[in-house]
């Protein structure tokens, strides 16, 4: 891992930053939709957002959010996961997610869960080595105007 590396707490001035990691994402999102949205996010207590700084340049982001449940404890979803291209490689990915894995335990925690597209196939062995298996089926409904 890299000696310059800081895991930290993302704040509403992250907008930028954030949005350009996103974009690297794939996600059709803009500064503005971005900083409302971290506005609402940062000192949640049912979220997290994590940015990894190498020095001077931000270069991961995850997002993480709490859902509790009836029928067992609570879980975390990861909402946001990217290591910028050129970083990957490096221990960044984990270290930012044993700092969330470290969170959503604290928080109460007893599963952690995160979508991931056929088209991020190469972050599939990542979550697999980092002890994450594959389950079930996602269904979605999108509420359109």
């Amino acid at each position: 891992m890299m000696e310059n590396l800081l895991i930290r707490e993302a704040v509403e001035a992250d907008a930028a930053v954030v949005t350009r990691l996103l974009t690297e994402l794939d996600c059709a999102v803009n500064e503005g939709e971005v900083q409302r949205r971290l506005l609402s996010l940062v000192g949640s207590t049912s979220d997290c957002v994590l940015l990894a700084e190498d020095g001077d340049a931000v270069v991961g982001l995850l997002g993480m959010h709490l859902s509790p449940l009836l029928h067992r404890d609570s879980f975390a979803r990861l909402t946001a996961f990217i290591v910028t291209e050129s970083h990957r490689g490096r221990g960044i990915g984990t270290a930012l997610l044993r700092k969330a894995e470290s969170w959503a335990q604290a928080n109460g925690c007893a599963q952690i869960e995160l979508n991931s597209g056929d088209h991020h196939r190469a972050s599939h062995g990542f979550y697999e080595h980092m002890g994450y298996r594959e389950d079930d089926r996602r269904f979605v409904k999108e509420w359109f105007d």
